[in-house]
């Protein structure tokens, strides 16, 4: 499952931007939306204003449109399956 949050510095309160990934992974410059120009995906992301250490900040999970999508035609193909068919009569 993909979460969304602002990061928020611990030390001075900086909002340093939204950070998006899977819920558990650590936050990395990979996650960051937009990814600024120049940053490692790799690196750990600190507050861009006093370097401080950053948290994850009204975290709520992503539902994507896709996904959503893929769960109502699946749905749709089971009402079809289970809805009654007509009774065909026999050729004579």
């Amino acid at each position: 499952m993909l979460v969304i949050g602002d990061l928020k510095c611990l030390h001075c309160g900086h909002s340093s931007g939204r950070w998006v990934g899977p819920k558990g992974a650590p936050l990395t410059a990979a996650g960051l939306r937009p990814l600024p120009p120049g940053r490692d995906p790799a690196e750990h992301i600190r507050c861009g204003r006093c370097q401080g250490p950053v948290y994850l900040d009204d975290a709520m999970p992503v539902a994507s449109s896709y996904r959503l999508r893929r769960i109502q035609r699946m749905r749709d193909q089971l009402a079809a399956f289970d809805a009654p068919r007509p009774k065909r009569g026999r050729a004579a």
